[in-house]
């Protein structure tokens, strides 16, 4: 089983490209983000609680986030591979992953794509998205710079605390059109799984 990893800073088009990559591939596609807001919708204990730190542009707590995306992982024992959109966002994230994938032996972490770039990119992507989506973190400026702020200081530099990964991590331009960026991703996962 392959795990995928896409990571960078809120409205860099992790999204778009899951939903690429998890159709082409045959993946299973776990957002946090939409997992929360599922819940949400659905008024759950989870989701109004999570709406509390989402709203305000800041991370739900890490316990809260790992146990709901452990339950999700266990849907998909039988997958392929997952890919993981906008998670782990903190170092104790990467811990716990890591954890659940040895406990249920489901393989290791394979690939980061790294998703880079500019700050006024991400702003101007995030308040368009909130017009057409209307979700609430996606059309306030002050939550939007409130989220880049959070991902700077809490997310940014979580795979550089261990050297392990370095080899793991592809970096790639996420101003790039959505065609270009998915070509090169496929690139990399067809050269995963022939070493696979």
């Amino acid at each position: 089983m392959i795990h995928i990893i896409l990571f960078g800073p809120p409205g860099c088009g992790k999204g778009t490209q899951a939903k690429i990559i998890a159709a082409k591939f045959g993946l299973s596609h776990l957002s946090t983000g939409m997992i929360f807001r599922n819940h949400m919708k659905r008024k759950t204990n989870l989701g109004k609680l999570a709406s509390f730190y989402i709203n305000k542009g800041i991370l739900v707590p890490d316990m809260m986030t790992t146990n709901m995306l452990n339950i999700e992982i266990q849907k998909h024992f039988c997958a392929k591979g997952i890919i993981y959109d906008g998670y782990p966002r903190t170092r104790n994230q990467i811990l716990s992953l890591e954890k659940t994938l040895k406990k249920f032996v489901l393989g290791t972490i394979n690939i980061i794509f790294y998703f880079s770039i500019q700050k006024n990119l991400i702003i101007d992507r995030l308040l368009k998205r909130g017009k057409t989506s209307h979700r609430n973190d996606d059309t306030n400026i002050k939550t939007v710079k409130k989220r880049i702020e959070e991902y700077n200081k809490e997310t940014a530099l979580i795979w550089n605390s261990d050297p392990k990964w370095k080899n793991n991590i592809i970096k790639l331009n996420a101003s790039l059109s959505v065609e270009k960026i998915s070509v090169f991703i496929e690139k990399e996962i067809k050269n995963l799984l022939k070493k696979n």
